[in-house]
């Protein structure tokens, strides 16, 4: 929370309307003091991070594309809670990226409840999970371009065994368990293009 007691939120979309109406409830939250501003592009995201202390980024996760809750936090440089704003069904894979999620169909008092425990947590964010290695990259690449754990060996060089096994770890460490999420990662995470992923 910044100095002036208020909780300091950026709501990054597009769309005017949807962001002039989360800004509008943000700032009416009960028992919650906060400060909403908005961002409609990613450059101008990254200003309101860098020209004042941003607690929250409310965050349609197709905003810009496809948005990168990782690289966000790497480019803001300090420790960021990042919410999905959720304007249809999400994905587990998707809604595991972000620190919480709030539906444009949720109550004031349950974000209210929800941008409380947000500020008031030392909650675990991805980027305290294990990372990946190269080689785990490089197979996930593989994987989602529609590679079979042979063809991944012969590629690599290795074994079909440890292809396996650096799956298993990527199951483990992202805990992504499907081909459909391992895209979903590797397009978020920009390890692939669209064009490459074999339908």
């Amino acid at each position: 929370m910044s100095r002036d007691g208020k909780i300091h939120i950026v709501v990054a979309e597009t769309s005017p309307v949807i962001s002039a109406g989360l800004s509008f409830c943000l700032c009416r939250l009960p028992g919650v003091q906060a400060r909403a501003i908005e961002a409609h592009t990613y450059p101008e995201l990254l200003d309101c991070l860098s020209s004042a202390h941003i607690d929250i980024v409310v965050v349609n996760p197709t905003f810009g594309g496809a948005f990168d809750p990782q690289q966000l936090r790497h480019d803001a440089g300090y420790d960021i809670r990042i919410v999905a704003v959720a304007v249809s069904q999400l994905p587990q894979q998707t809604l595991r990226l972000y620190d919480d999620a709030v539906s444009v169909v949720d109550d004031l008092p349950t974000i209210a409840a929800k941008i409380r425990a947000l500020v008031d947590s030392g909650s675990e964010t991805d980027t305290d999970r294990e990372p990946l290695s190269q080689r785990e990259k490089e197979i996930i690449t593989l994987v989602v371009k529609g590679l079979t754990n042979k063809e991944i060996a012969d590629r690599l060089f290795i074994s079909v065994h440890t292809v396996m096994t650096h799956r298993r770890n990527i199951a483990r460490k992202l805990e992504i368990h499907s081909a459909t999420g391992l895209t979903i990662y590797a397009i978020v995470n920009r390890l692939v293009d669209l064009a490459e992923i074999k339908i």
